[in-house]
Parts: structure tokens; sequence; C-alpha cells
């Protein structure tokens, strides 16, 4: 006998993704020993500089230890950690203008934890975040599981490429507040998943405007920010100065080294902000929320290598997002689907619905089980982000190129077999 929340939770259904995870693990496609295993285009893995990765992790001292490291050290990020990481954001996320100080940065393991904590420091249960739909579903999971903070919905449009609107944020805003109800905070996901846009710096102002005007947290989520691999320009909530931000106690950023490196199994994610009270609560639960310090001094030797990052690992993982997509474009290009053209991150948003017999969530789920049971190939469907117009998938494009064609061939065999 667990508890009904345990039950109810984890027991009487299984959070999409992470099944869906589950089950390609379980039998995960290889051109040489298992052709016929599930092809994985769902879970946002980062695969394509894993050669790079391997090479630069296996040098001679980046792995070390030392006694102190055995012990209760750095539970919310060892002093070396924490300054590197200073360093870092102030170099690569605000171009060196305003250095940041390491005394406003915690180490968290993982992002979803960063979501988590920030959800139990913010919020009573039932109290809410509103955030712009479609979107990543784990944002709903991360802070309503165990913490019971509401993550709401704003609705954008595929009639204009989800046009991001603050205006939609505060009719939301309203309409709660006449409900009775408490809305603590807006996550904004910069650059987003799954569009793979990339928001403006006068955009991200008017965010902050709305929050200041309403006393409303600003979470954002950048997980994504050293992955624009195009010429759009980004702007990190981190380079805009202190003094422009009318209340910098509601701006928290987010970030983690599972997407622009490849490294979620560090679990290292980082939060940043101005909020004394708030880095005194996640003080308070390190202890649940640490990663180990051998993994933190590893990280410590990736991050402080400047010339490595800006001359080796950047430029390379850029120019193969940029090969990976249009691999995407090329395969799929004769079916005529509509796609949100991205500028960051590791997937695109492609419209399916020309291929569905009706326009309705049935016909959509209907669809991604053939995908997942008889091509045996996942993509996440959008009803899943919170899509209200059925058809919109997202297809990782990061993940091996041999695994990426065979994925791509058996959408296209599906999809052929569907018109």
């Amino acid at each position: 006998m667990l508890s009904r929340r345990a039950t109810n939770t984890y027991l009487k259904s299984e959070e999409f993704l992470m099944k869906s995870f589950m089950k390609c693990y379980a039998d995960p496609y290889c051109q040489q020993t298992n052709q016929d295993g599930m092809v994985n285009l769902g879970t946002a893995i980062n695969q394509l500089c894993e050669d790079i990765i391997s090479e630069k992790l296996n040098e001679t001292g980046i792995f070390e230890h030392q006694p102190s490291w055995q012990h209760y050290f750095g539970l919310n990020g060892t002093p070396d950690f924490l300054q590197t990481l200073a360093d870092f954001l102030t170099r690569k996320f605000t171009n060196d203008e305003d250095p940041l100080s390491k005394e406003n940065i915690r180490v968290v393991n993982g992002v979803s934890s960063s979501l988590e904590a920030l959800a139990w420091s913010l919020c009573d249960p039932g109290d809410i975040i509103l955030t712009a739909l479609p979107t990543y579903s784990r944002f709903f999971a991360d802070m309503q599981e165990r913490v019971e903070a509401k993550v709401i919905g704003v609705h954008l449009s595929d009639e204009d490429d989800f046009e991001l609107r603050p205006e939609l944020f505060e009719q939301e805003i309203l309409l709660r507040k006449e409900k009775g109800e408490v809305v603590r905070g807006i996550l904004l996901c910069n650059p987003h998943n799954p569009l793979g846009k990339v928001y403006s710096r006068d955009l991200v102002m008017e965010f902050i405007d709305l929050c200041t005007k309403y006393d409303l947290h600003l979470l954002v989520d950048e997980v994504y920010a050293l992955s624009v691999f195009d010429s759009t320009p980004f702007t990190s909530i981190l380079s805009i100065p202190r003094e422009e931000i009318p209340n910098p106690n509601l701006i928290h950023f987010l970030w983690g080294l599972s997407k622009d490196f490849g490294l979620a199994g560090f679990r290292t994610g980082v939060i940043h902000t101005y909020n004394k009270d708030l880095l005194k609560s996640l003080d308070g639960m390190s202890i649940f929320t640490s990663l180990p310090a051998h993994i933190q001094q590893v990280s410590v030797k990736l991050l402080g290598d400047q010339r490595w990052i800006d001359d080796v690992y950047i430029p390379t993982n850029h120019a193969r997002l940029r090969e990976s997509l249009q691999l995407v474009k090329t395969m799929l290009g004769d079916l005529n689907l509509r796609f949100i053209r991205p500028s960051a991150g590791l997937f695109c948003w492609i419209d399916f619905s020309a291929y569905l017999k009706k326009s309705t969530k049935e016909e959509e789920i209907a669809m991604f089980e053939r995908l997942f049971e008889k091509g045996k190939v996942y993509i996440v469907p959008g009803t899943e982000f919170g899509c209200i117009k059925p058809g919109w998938f997202r297809i990782i494009f990061t993940v091996n190129p041999d695994v990426l064609k065979e994925g791509l061939r058996r959408i296209k065999e599906i999809l052929m077999s569907s018109g």
C-alpha cells in the first residue's frame, strides 16, 4: 500500500514522455545489431558531438579525486564550479557586458529539479504558473507532480505560426484573478521548445514589464541558448542590465548541460537569481537537489576551457545541427509538410494534418500509434504539448545520422500509406 499521491501520480498512469522513452530504451534500433528496434526521435538528446565530447572528457587530468570530494561538499555548488559558471555565463550569455556574481548562482541536479525547486519555493499548492502552448510537456510534470503548483497554458495560434504575444498572458492573468485564483509567475522558454524560435530583446522586456505590473515571478528557461544555429540574435535574460529591470527579485534564470552540451547524464542544472530569500530557500533544500562533487569538478574543466568551447565545440555543434535539420527537410520535402523554421534547439515542429482523416485529437493519436506501433518510430504528437490544432508533431533531429535517416524513412513510409 503506497500513499495516495504516489498511487495517483505514478501508478494509475504514466507520464507520456517517460513512458514512450522507456519503451524505446528497452528495444533501441541499431543498424548493425537490431534493425527492427525502436527509433527514438521523440526524446530531446543531442548525439551529434559525442565524438568531440568523448575526446574532451577522456583527456588526461579531466577526472581527478580529492578526499574532500567524497564527503558532503558543494551541496549547492562547489566554490570553484560556482565561479566557473559565473565566468562562463558572463562570457557566453552577457557578452562580458555585466559580470555575474557566483553569489547569485546555485547548482541543482538537473533543470527539471530546478523547476521543481522554484515551484516549491515560489508557489503554494494550487498557485498558478502560466506558460505558452504548445510547450515541452514535462514543464507540467516538473512543477505539478510533487509540488502541486498548477501550470496553466496560454494557447498560441498556428494561424500566425504560434506568435508569442504578452497581451494573451495579461488576459489570462486578469481572468484568473476574477476567479479568485493566485497567479505566481510566468515560465518563458527561450529558445522555445518545441517551436525552435528565438525571442527578441524587446519581447523579453515586455514580459519583464508584465511581471512587474502584476508582481509575478518570471522564470526564464534558456536551456537551448547555445544551440542557436542560424544568424538570429539571441538575448539572454542575464544580458539585460540589472538597472533596467524594475524588480530584479522577480527574475530567475535556468540553464543546464543536458541540451547545449549533450550531457543529460551529468544531471546538472543552474539557477541564477537576485532574490536572496529564494537563494536561502534553495540552500535549505540542497540536500535533496545536490549533484556529485566529482561531476562538478569535471564540469569546471569543461566550461573553463574557453578555446575548446569557442573554437571547437560550439562551431562544430552548430554546423552539425544545420546539417541534420537539412536532412529532415530533404527526406520529407516531397510530402508538402508545413514546417515552423527553427533557429535553435534539437527539433523541428512539423504539421502532418494533411495526412489525418479528420482534424481531431483522436486522429492525431491514431497516427502517433501507427508510427509508434507499426513504424516503430517515436515522435511526440502536438496535443501532448498542449497544441489545440491536431496534426503537429515534434521531431528530434540530433540523433546519430544513421538513426535519423532510418526514422525519417519510417515516418515517410507510414505517412504515404496513410495518404
